[in-house]
């Protein structure tokens, strides 16, 4: 059967290798102090849906929250192989799990009756993969987390496998359902993404982009939806580590250093 797939992607800070602090005496992220990236673990629900599509054809439809910071992951899926891609105009940096959750199931209802929604397990909107959930329960929808690989969709059902400690587990989920994909963490992993496509950059490059407003989507205020706030944010001390030079032909010095060591654990 064809199936229609609908992927939350976002674009998330780049904190890979950071260099001096970020926030400034508030607790909040200096401006320009951070890049930004296409979310990892939402590029890997992306491959998932696309090897669906690959599969038994059907279509994927990506939807992100927010204009682009300097990542347009929308154009990205595009270039991936999604079919289309959908904006809704709104600001993440000042919504909840629970804020986005709504807006998004407003977005999954406007494209049409996806059979799947897909979205990254653990994401920095909360840090607390909940999103997943939240989205699954505003549509009234089975949710399954940890997802590793989508194995078979068809009769009304879909078979994923997932990971739990020390192993895998199959599990059966009636459609349509939200799956909430882990991390790849190997360039074998059936979640690593594809590369963009020369010939869609060029096809989809000037494609203009739909979007809603929250209104459009059936919510009138957004911030009136958001229980949680982010205070403030404190940087982790940088560590001062102290370097001793030993002869190494001093077998006393040397022992003297190891059982300082070996106190100091």
């Amino acid at each position: 059967m064809a199936c229609h797939c609908v992927v939350i992607v976002r674009e998330a800070w780049d904190t890979r290798d950071l260099v001096g602090p970020i926030l400034d005496e508030t607790g909040n992220i200096k401006p320009g102090a951070l890049q930004t990236r296409f979310e990892p673990e939402d590029l890997n629900a992306l491959e998932a849906a696309l090897r669906i599509k690959d599969a038994q054809g059907g279509k994927v439809a990506a939807v992100t929250v927010g204009a682009p910071r300097g990542v347009e992951v929308l154009r990205e899926c595009l270039y991936r192989g999604a079919d289309e891609a959908f904006q809704v105009d709104a600001d993440p940096s000042t919504l909840d799990d629970r804020a986005l959750s709504v807006l998004l199931a407003g977005a999954v209802r406007k494209l049409g009756a996806p059979d799947l929604v897909l979205t990254g397990t653990s994401v920095v909107d909360g840090e607390n993969a909940l999103l997943g959930a939240l989205l699954a329960a505003e549509l009234g929808w089975d949710h399954v987390a940890w997802v590793d690989a989508v194995e078979s969709v068809g009769g009304g059902r879909a078979v994923v496998k997932r990971a739990i400690e020390m192993g895998y587990e199959t599990v059966e989920t009636l459609l349509p359902s939200v799956l909430s994909v882990g991390v790849a963490l190997l360039e074998d992993d059936p979640r690593a993404p594809r590369p963009a496509k020369a010939m869609l950059k060029l096809k989809m490059k000037k494609v203009p982009i739909p979007a809603a407003a929250p209104s459009e989507l059936g919510v009138a205020d957004p911030m009136a939806l958001v229980t949680t706030r982010v205070a403030r944010r404190e940087a982790v001390p940088a560590r001062v580590i102290e370097s001793r030079t030993v002869d190494a032909g001093d077998t006393a010095a040397l022992k003297a250093m190891m059982a300082e060591v070996l106190k100091g654990t």
